[in-house]
């Protein structure tokens, strides 16, 4: 098996269940498996030859959320850490590239566009920072999509987008900004037109955040025109 004599192959074979946490189901049928135990299983047969270097294309997908939290914390904290893997994952999930990678490159359209620290492209590749802020009983009517306009034209205010219900209910506006911007700049013209605010956040830049500054669309989706306004609707 994979080259590995029959005494050898038992021992890594017995590890590796330890290491995954499967060894008390290690007799059970590979169709009895919940979807991460079965992930979990291809990662020992991964391991069997315990080779250096790992490639993972989207290994958590399909996971619950709990099952990929335990799945990256094996690859972080055991293959990485513990055991000194070099470990090469790709992913649409940049949650998830953030949480576990030293280092991420960014491909658009088979090109290489950044290649460096999560944090060094989250802060250098941006210079903004997003803004939510929450309206209470507000409706998205002519006036509101002014003052939406308005917004939009305040120097160092880069997008804006609304959060609008069917039923046409304003629940606010997501800003995306220079960070150096003057909360007040923003807070004024919506507090002029009598909207109430019920809550402001700021948030410091994710590496989707970057990737959709860089390349102009969220992981997976296709291009969208550069400069456009966006909506989000519930």
């Amino acid at each position: 098996m994979y080259g590995l004599k029959k005494d050898e192959a038992k021992r890594r074979i017995d590890y590796l269940l330890e290491f995954t946490g499967l060894k008390d189901r290690a007799d059970d049928w590979y169709q009895m498996y919940s979807t991460g135990m079965q992930r979990k299983m291809l990662l020992c047969r991964a391991l069997l030859r315990d080779t250096p270097i790992l490639l993972f294309d989207e290994p958590t997908v399909g996971l619950d959320p709990a099952s990929a939290a335990s799945f990256r914390s094996l690859l972080r904290e055991k293959l990485a850490k513990d055991e000194g893997k070099t470990i090469f994952l790709s992913t649409h999930n940049l949650y998830e590239a953030q949480e576990m990678c030293d280092r991420v490159a960014i491909l658009d359209h088979g090109k290489i566009v950044a290649c460096d620290t999560p944090d060094n492209i989250r802060y250098k590749m941006l210079d903004e920072k997003l803004i939510n802020i929450t309206f209470h009983g507000a409706v998205f009517n002519e006036k509101a999509e002014k003052i939406v306009d308005e917004l939009q034209g305040i120097p160092g205010v880069y997008g804006v987008t609304p959060d609008v219900s069917p039923n046409m209910n304003f629940h606010g506006v997501s800003l995306r900004v220079n960070k150096n911007l003057d909360l007040s700049s923003v807070l004024e013209p919506i507090i002029r037109n009598g909207l109430k605010i019920m809550a402001v956040n700021t948030a410091e830049p994710t590496l989707e955040d970057a990737f959709i500054a860089i390349t102009g669309r969220r992981p997976g989706w296709p291009e969208m025109p550069r400069g456009r306004r966006g909506w989000r609707f519930r």
